[in-house]
């Protein structure tokens, strides 16, 4: 049984994150995020480099602003011949849960994950929320939820960092985690 869904216990009260107008867009990933890459540059002007420095990560490879525009069909985030630097998807599978991810607006229930069985709908325990998710393996899908936008974190993350606060965070959380 392994965690597929865990809301991590971060500090989120300084945030204030606002994407440059300029950012270049990423990929349009089936219609359903109007994603833009957030810069270093961005992370440090908006302070978003405080909630990141929060976070496990030794390096962040992938980092995107993505505003909703339609329901998200059931998918996994990581496939092994997507554009990965070398070695991160195999890391990324062997410290699984590690999908990062920034909710800053949007509903607390609109994200479900299959958990091998069903359906479920976790609920997240406030907006904004970082949550951390299976990405490799757990199927998950998001409800349409006009207005939601998700900052998305890929990368590598230093284990020991990782786990602490997975236990960390299943001591405040453990309630609203899913499992598989």
């Amino acid at each position: 049984m392994g965690i597929i869904f865990l809301p991590i216990d971060i500090d989120l009260s300084k945030l204030n994150f606002y994407q440059d107008p300029n950012a270049p867009k990423a990929p349009n990933w089936k219609n359903v995020w109007d994603g833009s890459f957030i810069s270093e540059e961005h992370i440090k002007k908006t302070g978003l480099d405080q909630i990141l420095n929060q976070l496990p990560f030794t390096k962040i490879t992938r980092i995107l602003f993505n505003p909703q525009l339609g329901s998200v069909l059931s998918h996994t985030d990581r496939e092994p011949d997507d554009a990965y630097e070398e070695g991160e998807y195999d890391h990324a599978t062997s410290v699984e849960p590690c999908g990062y991810r920034i909710v800053l607006t949007g509903r607390t229930d609109s994200l479900s994950f299959h958990n091998g069985e069903e359906w479920v709908t976790p609920e997240l325990p406030s907006v904004p929320c970082c949550y951390v998710l299976d990405s490799t393996s757990a199927y998950h899908k998001v409800a349409y939820d006009p207005g939601r936008v998700v900052i998305w974190i890929r990368g590598f993350v230093d284990p020991e960092k990782h786990q602490e606060l997975i236990n960390r965070s299943l001591l405040k959380y453990s309630p609203l985690m899913s499992v598989c």
